[in-house]
């Protein structure tokens, strides 16, 4: 799924109170920016459903966009790594029922801790019966709130609160930071891992120099990008998904150095569908990179770049079949 509309019957609003509109009365809430979706908000969510399950209530999240370093640090944005929609239909995925999502700006960055309770986390229509958040997690202008003031509050409020400590593979403490590290340096597989299931990349096809399918006999769809990490340039195994059906797939990164257009040195995002030969101009689709095969190459002419592109192919069908036999 990679367009807003397959969403609707999941429950985003902006406001605890908004959740009443829903039939949601008693809430357990899972409290963060959740960009990614990855193994470690993963295991926050399980303990909430094990806390909303005691308490036979609604699991949801309660999160922010845009993202908070956007707005507290425009100067250096953090690229997401799923688009908004597609990380409420991961929350949902995962077990979450309801999502409120807070618009995060300035004025809302500079309230102080209790400011941000009151105005976030008081509602006169929805019982809050529990809350989990990660264990570092900071809220408030300058990160004065920590788990302790939530703490804090919750006993007050006389209902449930739990601070999941971060999850650790290997040497590392899985982040959203750590796995934009990883994406941005080609380590798929770790990327993978600290995700819970392959990197993926959501966009629209737009119309490219319609020379892949009439030159090379491998039609291409130009991806366009608004969200995620791109990888180094170069050739990938890829899995696209169309319309909720996965296919093998070649994606290539980079400036297509073989046709050297010196008007366009934008870096682009192609991606070959193996055994696909439907228009897909304006449709919205989901790529998941499973594993580098080579580096972007300028051949000669376009007969030797058919050549190796057909030897890609075989290559990335024996990927796949061994990729779905882990």
């Amino acid at each position: 799924m990679c367009t807003p509309e397959h969403n609707k019957a999941i429950i985003d609003v902006p406001s605890l109170d908004a959740l009443t509109e829903h039939g949601v009365k008693d809430a357990c809430l899972a409290i963060g920016v959740f960009d990614g979706v990855h193994t470690g908000h993963q295991l926050l969510i399980k303990k909430l459903l094990a806390m909303s399950h005691k308490h036979h209530c609604t699991p949801a999240a309660l999160t922010f966009f845009p993202h908070p370093r956007e707005v507290i640090t425009p100067e250096k944005p953090p690229p997401l790594l799923v688009p908004p929609f597609k990380k409420i239909e991961l929350l949902h995925h995962y077990g979450i029922k309801a999502v409120v999502t807070i618009p995060f700006s300035r004025e809302f960055a500079a309230q102080s801790p209790e400011e941000f309770i009151k105005n976030c986390l008081h509602s006169s229509q929805v019982n809050i019966r529990g809350i989990c958040v990660g264990s570092k997690w900071r809220f408030g202008a300058g990160g004065a709130g920590d788990s302790s003031v939530l703490h804090n509050f919750a006993d007050k409020g006389h209902f449930d609160f739990e601070a999941v400590d971060e999850l650790v593979i290997g040497d590392s403490i899985v982040s959203s930071t750590s796995i934009r590290r990883a994406i941005s340096s080609g380590l798929l597989a770790g990327a993978g891992e600290m995700l819970g299931r392959p990197y993926s990349i959501c966009g629209i096809v737009e119309k490219g120099y319609h020379v892949a399918g009439p030159e090379l006999a491998h039609p291409t769809a130009n991806l366009k990008t608004a969200y995620g990490v791109l990888p180094p340039d170069g050739v990938y195994a890829a899995s696209a998904i169309v319309e909720g059906r996965h296919y093998p797939a070649a994606v290539n990164i980079g400036i297509s150095p073989t046709y050297n257009r010196a008007e366009d040195k934008n870096k682009r995002f192609e991606v070959h569908i193996i055994g696909f030969d439907h228009d897909l101009y304006g449709a919205a689709i989901e790529v998941e990179l499973l594993q580098y095969l080579r580096e972007e190459r300028c051949f000669l002419n376009s007969a030797m770049l058919k050549t190796q592109i057909t030897k890609d192919i075989e290559e990335i069908k024996q990927i796949i079949i061994n990729y779905k036999h882990k």
